[in-house]
């Protein structure tokens, strides 16, 4: 029984977290592929 609510209390803060993580490396990677489409071109 241990493991298991060890591994929910895990997974809360890190679910919480990845929402702002995720637009954060999204706002990243739009500005990393402008970057890469000019050098491109």
């Amino acid at each position: 029984m241990v493991p298991p609510i060890a591994e929910a209390a895990v997974e809360e803060p890190v679910i919480k977290d990845e929402p702002k993580g995720e637009k954060k490396d999204s706002k990243k990677i739009k500005k990393k592929s402008k970057k890469r489409s000019k050098s491109k071109k």
